[in-house]
């Protein structure tokens, strides 16, 4: 029986990737841009977006932006991966998801 490998989980990968990477310029892109999927009111700089991260990772920044537009995680997803996003790169920072 051939085993067909499932898909891995884009908030998974993101969090995995997030830890990975820890304190660094890319972690905290990817934080400030869950930050500002969070708060629309918070201003996100693409330019600094594009600088911190490389082809990959804005791969999947561009992905997770994707799937913040297609509505299909739930807030208490997105709030655990911020969490997550907040804890490793950017500690000074207060996060909160706002559910609709």
């Amino acid at each position: 029986m051939t085993m067909i490998a499932k898909p891995r989980d884009l908030l998974d990968e993101a969090e995995a990737t997030i830890r990975f990477l820890g304190f660094c310029g890319g972690s905290q892109a990817l934080g400030e841009l869950l930050m500002a999927l969070a708060d629309p009111g918070r201003c996100l700089r693409l330019d600094r977006l594009q600088g911190m991260l490389d082809t990959e990772n804005t791969r999947l920044a561009v992905r997770l932006f994707d799937e913040y537009l297609s509505r299909r995680r739930s807030c208490d997803e997105w709030l655990a991966l911020g969490e997550t996003a907040r804890r490793v790169a950017l500690p000074e920072e207060k996060f909160s998801w706002e559910c609709d």
